[in-house]
């Protein structure tokens, strides 16, 4: 039995955490020498997976990518069968105000446009979509967003009074 997402986020800490304390070994050389395993450890991952993702059909390979843990492995070893663009329009699909206009490697474009009482103001939208996009695509270098504009009103105020001649509009007695 593997593990659950929980187990799978808790593991991933954990390993950051170790990863991380690496830097901090005062022996140079055991560091070095511990790295270079890790390096040659996820190589030698890297072109097992590759080996494995050979083998499946499109079906399978979109099933793998779309479980979180593997998801993650699959852009580490630059696997993933989705594009960045794929990946950023699925991640921001479901997110209410948030239109992407265009999608790359090097850059996304998103329009911001909040939903009203509840939805969260311009700021947090943005740093939302920031986050969707560096878990979905870490390779895309710059997210821009942009707020939109209000939508028109349906009936333009100014429209409200076309067509009215100053005879046919009544004055207060203090206008005429």
């Amino acid at each position: 039995m593997g593990w659950n997402e929980r187990e799978a986020r808790r593991h991933v800490a954990r390993t950051e955490e170790l990863l991380s304390g690496l830097d901090a070994l005062a022996d140079t050389a055991a560091r070095e020498q511990a790295l270079d395993a890790l390096h040659a450890l996820a190589e030698m991952y890297g072109e097992c997976l590759a080996r494995v993702m050979n083998l499946l059909d499109e079906s399978a390979r979109s099933a793998l990518a779309d479980d979180e843990l593997v998801g993650r492995l699959l852009l580490v070893h630059e696997l993933h069968p989705e594009t960045a663009e794929q990946r950023v329009r699925r991640a921001l699909a479901d997110v209410p105000g948030v239109t992407v206009v265009s999608a790359g490697e090097a850059e996304v474009r998103v329009r911001l446009a909040p939903q009203g009482c509840g939805s969260p103001p311009v700021e947090e939208l943005a740093r939302n979509v920031r986050e969707a996009v560096a878990c979905a695509a870490p390779e895309v270098d710059r997210v821009e967003t942009e707020e939109a504009r209000p939508e028109p009103s349906v009936i333009p105020v100014d429209a409200l009074f076309r067509g009215t001649s100053p005879a046919a509009s009544p004055q207060p007695a203090g206008y005429r």
